[in-house]
């Protein structure tokens, strides 16, 4: 005979038992759940009992699918035939899709922000979010440790910055660089005293692996991206935020779609528009980095013309990577600054023939 709590908890078992060993892949038949529940936790339950106590599971709102099965069997005592409703392919439809949670984990195992244990710990708590038939097939994947210094102050500063743009509330930070000896360093005044920073924060996005702050210095008039990594000793003021008007780049408000585009990499700066020439091989890569904000247009010579609105100075770095394949023709001043980038390059490679 069951003690009284063991039968107030038995309903608990039983979901804890979908949760771990069905998905849409692999369903249980209430003897299958009466098994588990005296394999796991020892409770001799019958299938009456089992069925009663999924069905308080499902009417309490919890999404449990089932198959309904009609069966046939004489009743013993009268002789006459009866219709028994027999609920079997039982399984938990649990929150995410296993596609779903992969994307999810895939973002945390090419992130090159979040520190290695931090992001360990997120993966095995999205991987309880499904079966354990996933969990299994989790152990092909691996998170690798940090190639690059990590900073274990990202969360609490994620933390604080999702207050203060929440609050409309002005912040206060150290921005840092990294040491030769793989350690953050605070930027410093003329004085050699740490340089702080109060900054109007606006929104947080990720890109390229990455988190950033959109925000603007209090000391200036335009927009600016922080690498929130960089971020350290970060303080929440009472002041509130510079409007968004005030700010060059953001009058009209932060439309992020648009503003990922244009900031190429996350370089800020005024949007221009800008013309580049291409090979027609190269159409791919351009929709890879700026999707449908380019429009193209097939020249005489064989050549591909493209015009987007973009950051200058992204567009410029942008333009010195790719420079075998990409030929900015306008605006001039920025084609000016490419040739100038790039005989820069250019010396620092014949010097080291001179060395």
């Amino acid at each position: 005979m069951l003690q009284e709590t063991g039968k107030k908890i038995i309903i608990l078992y039983i979901l804890q038992i979908l949760q771990k060993y069905t998905d849409s892949g692999h369903t249980m038949t209430q003897q299958q759940i009466a098994d588990k529940l005296r394999s796991e936790y020892g409770l001799d339950i019958n299938r009456s009992t089992v069925k009663r106590n999924l069905f308080d599971l499902i009417e309490a709102g919890y999404d449990i699918q089932y198959t309904e099965v009609t069966r046939t069997h004489v009743n013993k005592k009268t002789g006459e035939k009866e219709e028994n409703t027999i609920y079997t392919d039982l399984y938990y439809e649990h929150d995410f899709t296993e596609s779903e949670l992969h994307m999810l984990i895939d973002g945390l195992l090419f992130s090159r922000s979040v520190p290695y244990r931090q992001r360990k710990s997120l993966i095995d708590k999205l991987g309880r979010l499904s079966s354990s038939y996933f969990n299994q097939r989790m152990n092909h994947m691996h998170c690798m440790s940090a190639d690059s210094p990590q900073n274990p102050e990202l969360f609490h500063t994620i933390d604080i910055l999702d207050e203060a743009i929440t609050e409309g509330r002005q912040i206060r930070i150290s921005y840092c660089h990294y040491g030769t000896d793989l350690k953050l360093h605070p930027g410093l005044n003329p004085d050699g005293t740490v340089k702080r920073q109060t900054l109007n924060p606006y929104q947080m996005i990720a890109s390229e692996g990455r988190y950033y702050l959109i925000c603007n210095n209090d000391h200036h008039d335009t927009v600016s991206n922080y690498r929130i990594d960089r971020i350290t000793d970060i303080e929440l003021l009472e002041t509130p935020v510079k409007p968004k008007s005030r700010v060059q780049g953001l009058e009209d408000g932060l439309n992020l779609q648009e503003y990922v585009y244009q900031n190429l990499n996350m370089f800020s700066g005024k949007a221009e528009d800008v013309e580049f020439v291409i090979p027609k091989k190269s159409v791919s890569l351009i929709i890879d980095f700026f999707g449908k904000h380019v429009s193209f247009h097939e020249r005489e010579d064989g050549m591909i013309s493209c015009r987007l609105l973009v950051s200058r100075e992204a567009m410029k770095h942008w333009a010195v990577e790719h420079a075998n394949l990409v030929r900015v023709v306008s605006p001039s001043g920025l084609v000016e600054e490419i040739r100038e980038e790039l005989r820069k390059a250019f010396a620092l490679y014949e010097m080291e023939n001179r060395i």
